[in-house]
């Protein structure tokens, strides 16, 4: 299964966003975000299913947070790669 991850700036924004996210029916949940993918930003994120993927997009293209980003988690032969699917 294809996980999702929204970085964010602060933690009160990742706390904000998963507020947001479940109110709308998206299931998600807070979560440490791995160093390799966000140094310059909080460690706190918000992971979601490739089910969720459309939903959550367009909630967190409305909420406008500042800096936000969308990472795919994917496997390949060496190993877990994250690809960035969309930065405001």
């Amino acid at each position: 299964m294809t996980q999702y991850y929204a970085l964010v700036q602060t933690k009160s924004h990742a706390f904000f966003l998963e507020s947001r996210l479940r109110q709308e029916g998206v299931q998600c949940e807070l979560t440490n975000i791995p160093r390799d993918i966000m140094t310059d930003l909080c460690n706190l994120g918000v992971r979601f299913t490739e089910a969720d993927i459309s939903a959550a997009l367009d909630i967190i293209r409305r909420c406008r947070l500042p800096g936000c980003k969308v990472c795919r988690e994917g496997w390949n032969g060496g190993g877990i790669f994250y690809e960035v699917i969309y930065a405001e």
